[in-house]
Formats: C-alpha cells, structure tokens, sequence
C-alpha cells in the first residue's frame, strides 16, 4: 500500500508542476478569477479619502474603513485571502495604483513552482533492497500485565441473539418442560414427582 501512495504522490508532483508551468499570468488562475471578482463589485463602491492613507470605503448600505499603510481593510478579507478586496481596490485605484500588483506572493507562478520543486526519487524494486539483519525492526517484547489473567473472552450484551446456532439462542420468556414428568412450567431439578 505504501509503494502505491508513494508512486501516486510522485506522478500528482509532476502533474501539478507541469499545470502551473502553463500558466500564462503570473499569478495563479484562481486567485486572478476571483480578483477580476472583486474588481467588477468594487466599480459599485464609493470612495472618500482622508488625505492620508485612510479611506472610507461605501458599499451599499455598509461602510469599510481601508488603511493603505497597514494593507487592512474592516472586512478582513484582505487578511484572510492575500487578495486585494473590492473595498481596498476601490482605495488603490483612487491612488492610481494597480491593485494587482498588491496581491500576495503566495499566488504567483513563482511560489506555485518552488512547492512541487522537491522530488520523490525512484526506488528499486524489494528484491533490490539490502536488508541489515543487526538494523532488522524485530516484533515488541510481550510483558506480563499486572493483575489476574482473564480466562474468558468478555462477549457483548446482544452478542447471543447475533450468533446462529442453539447453543447461542437466548432462553428468557421461553416455557421450561421437565424432563421428568413432561409437564410445563418447571425443570428436572423442581420436579415434585422426584423424591428428595
């Protein structure tokens, strides 16, 4: 099982390597999808700056403040994401800044790259393998645990009814027959036929 992950992790390294290789932007293409998301709510947005590097930043009925300096807006998705949110592209474009270019280097092609860089070298079949016996894993050693040993297996509560056979049925709410005198209702032992 463990040689059958091993291969499957080595052919999903490449697969992934060769994907982000095709990229044809420099950031990735879910990260630039859901950028040209925010841009197209941002065009709904109003923007009124406080002359520094504060903005306040109207949606709708709701208002963000966008702090520049810090790179935080009160929506948290810039923190949460690394993606520049409708309300700070709405700030960086009334700076005339490309917003694009304040997206997290975590997205580019760069970073997707220097991941799936490290291999999973090949490995030579088991009849190759050279087998140290002094480095051999050997089984743990059994300790006597304390306390008497249980002499039976502890069955469940139901476990009789699951089990086929007549060994196993359950007697409760069955009519005992004596097997002396044939009659219903006690056993051999209570017979009163018996003498005692």
């Amino acid at each position: 099982m463990l040689e059958d992950i091993r291969i499957k992790v080595m052919k999903r390294l490449k697969k992934l390597e060769e994907e982000g290789k095709k990229w044809t932007e420099e950031y990735s293409p879910y990260s630039v999808d859901l950028y040209h998301d925010f841009r197209m709510i941002a065009q709904g947005c109003q923007v009124v700056a406080n002359g520094d590097l504060g903005y306040e930043v109207v949606e709708g009925v709701d208002t963000h403040v966008v702090n520049l300096a810090r790179k935080k807006c009160t929506c948290r998705t810039c923190d949460l994401t690394g993606i520049p949110c409708p309300h700070a592209i709405k700030a960086l474009e009334h700076d005339k800044i490309e917003p694009l270019n304040e997206m997290h280097w975590w997205y580019t092609k760069e970073a997707y790259l220097l991941v799936y860089q490290p291999k999973i070298q090949p490995v030579r079949g088991e009849k190759f393998w050279k087998i140290d016996l002094s480095q051999a894993m050997q089984p743990p050693q059994i300790h006597k645990l304390v306390g008497r040993p249980k002499l039976k297996r502890v069955g469940k509560k139901d476990e009789a009814r699951k089990r086929e056979g007549l060994w196993s049925k359950s007697r409760k709410g069955l009519q005992m027959r004596c097997e002396n005198c044939s009659v219903v209702g006690h056993s051999r032992r209570r017979c009163p036929l018996l003498p005692r």
